[in-house]
């Protein structure tokens, strides 16, 4: 049967001379939509954001250097201190499905402020305890809260930012996350042998807060709350509002088509609009004669439409449908298998660092421990850099050739050379460690790994992103439920693993698994685009219940 709509992530991002950019999705042309709010407005939201994310990736990692002080100070063992890692991967596989419904209800600010709040009371747990329970109870609510920046900040991004962007910002994502997850340890190791451990925790409490406070003034809501009508001229502000602004209404509608079309963009147009739409111009020119947001609306605690049903939106919509939208698109499976493995080898790197290190032919102390972390993160660090800008500027010279149309699948191009990166790195780090050669190798080793986290995971992202935004906090809900399953078994398995099979054939087992996954690439290379042209029906019923 012959398909008459463009797939869902087709887009035209340059004009048919190669000249110029254009926006996709194209913005309305009311200022307060994100999408036409300033460079410098979004660069602040950006700023605040990747400071959120580094103080939650490092409170949720700076304590695997310590395991050493654990074990000599408070009795806790090696296995007991693994599991309570584990039980934190679990926790963050629950916590997407718990906050990420509410930040698609009632708007992303609020959930960043309770979760930022949620992230200062685990570094004070952490930093005041003595027992078991203490060290489980933090992990599980910093899990909790944690997994949230694994999912809204996502969705953040495509409320901000273009297609052609998106690859760099979610590049500059990683590498924020990266700092917190192997710099934040590096430091993490000097200041346990400077001072004392509990003081890396009350550091993390010292510096959350002050994230908190700047987010409660500066931080802005972006979900975007669209134009309706109800049989009279009406706008609703981001706090819910309604309120009478006929003439704003009309000028948007001047410009824009009805909510549900401009959101569905590209998966609601037929033929000929599609090539209607080919002619839009770069910048679509807002009305500046709408009123913009009070600091107030803007800031407000919590966004709600009160002109979309209880039906439509409901709350619990959104505890079922990620896990239907991962078993339906081939995209947002792979995203998931890949973004899993990563993580899992990111969690096995610092599990092996923080067991193997200590005791000879290594010896290492706290802070030896600590800056075995530098490698990866310089890793990681060039391998967003490649799967961020290089890889935007890369799909925008493939759509000049053309004509202009980007599809998502070119962003897999270029992700066999982060991949295989991965099974060089195990390779190099496991099978050097597991026979105690010097530690520069197993270094390098681990700067592989984390270029392969690095690249892969932005590609892998982005590719979800571009592919289905307007289903993604519910799709990133479905991929990271995974990917912390993934991590949590295999982070429990992981000291009876190297006991029963040793080091060596664990790591020459991963090596190999590491090869398949990432060649799972390669059909939706092929045959990636058909499958979102088959699928884009079913596209339109999950993204027609999000708004």
């Amino acid at each position: 049967m012959a398909y008459d709509r463009l797939p869902p992530g087709t887009q035209r991002i340059e004009d048919k001379t190669g000249q110029k950019i254009l926006l996709a999705p194209q913005p309305n042309a009311d200022p307060n939509q994100p999408l036409n709010w300033s460079p410098f407005r979004k660069s602040l939201q950006m700023t605040i954001l990747c400071f959120y994310a580094l103080m939650v990736f490092a409170i949720l990692c700076v304590a695997v250097p310590l395991w050493q002080d654990f074990n000599t100070e408070l009795g806790m063992s090696y296995a007991v201190l693994n599991d309570g890692y584990a039980t934190n991967m679990a926790a963050l596989s629950v916590g997407c499905i718990i906050f990420v419904p509410i930040a698609l209800r009632v708007g992303r600010r609020p959930v960043y402020l309770a979760t930022a709040l949620i992230m200062l009371a685990a570094a004070i747990w952490q930093a005041k305890m003595h027992t078991v329970g203490d060290m489980i109870g933090a992990n599980v609510i910093s899990g909790l809260a944690g997994a949230v920046n694994e999912a809204v900040f996502q969705v953040t991004v495509s409320d901000l930012f273009f297609v052609h962007q998106r690859g760099t910002m979610n590049g500059i994502y990683l590498a924020i996350v990266i700092v917190g997850n192997y710099l934040g340890p590096v430091a993490a190791g000097y200041v346990a042998v400077s001072q004392n451990w509990r003081w890396v925790f009350w550091y993390c409490t010292i510096f959350m807060a002050i994230v908190a406070v700047v987010m409660f003034f500066f931080l802005e809501e972006t979900k975007y709350t669209p134009l309706v009508t109800d049989g009279r001229d009406m706008a609703i502000d981001q706090g819910g509002h309604g309120d009478g602004h006929g003439d704003m209404l009309a000028k948007v509608h001047s410009t824009t088509k009805t909510p549900t079309t401009t959101r569905l963009g590209s998966i609601s147009v037929d033929a000929t609009e599609a090539a209607q739409n080919t002619e839009r111009r770069r910048v679509v020119e807002i009305d500046h004669s709408i009123p913009l947001k009070s600091y107030r609306q803007r800031h407000a605690l919590w966004s709600l439409d009160k002109q979309v049903t209880s039906a439509q939106r409901s709350l619990w919509m959104h505890f079922v449908q990620p896990f239907q939208i991962l078993v339906t698109f081939p995209a947002v499976m792979f995203t998931a298998l890949q973004y899993g493995f990563l993580i899992a080898m990111l969690a096995i790197l610092a599990v092996t660092q923080a067991t193997l290190y200590p005791f000879p032919p290594y010896n290492f102390t706290p802070i030896g421990v600590g800056n075995m972390n530098l490698p990866p993160a310089i890793g990681a660090i060039l391998g967003s850099l490649f799967g961020g800008p290089l890889n935007d500027y890369f799909i925008l010279q493939v759509a000049k050739r053309r004509g202009g149309i980007y599809e998502p699948e070119t962003r897999l191009w270029l992700f066999l050379i982060p991949g295989a990166c991965m099974p060089v790195g195990l390779f190099m780090y496991g099978l050097t460690i597991s026979r105690g050669m010097s530690w520069p190798i197993n270094a390098v080793g681990a700067g592989f790994i984390g270029a392969a986290i690095g690249g892969c995971g932005d590609i892998s992202l982005t590719y979800c992103q571009d592919c289905y935004q307007y289903v993604l906090g519910d799709a990133l809900t479905g991929v990271v439920f995974v990917r912390n399953i993934i991590s949590t078994g295999l982070v429990f398995a992981v000291t009876p693993w190297m006991a029963g099979m040793g080091v060596y054939d664990m790591f020459v087992l991963l090596g190999c698994l590491s090869v398949a996954v990432a060649l799972t690439c390669v059909p939706l290379i092929i045959w990636g685009r058909e499958w979102r042209a088959r699928l884009a029906g079913r596209y339109e019923h999950f993204a027609a219940k999000q708004y």
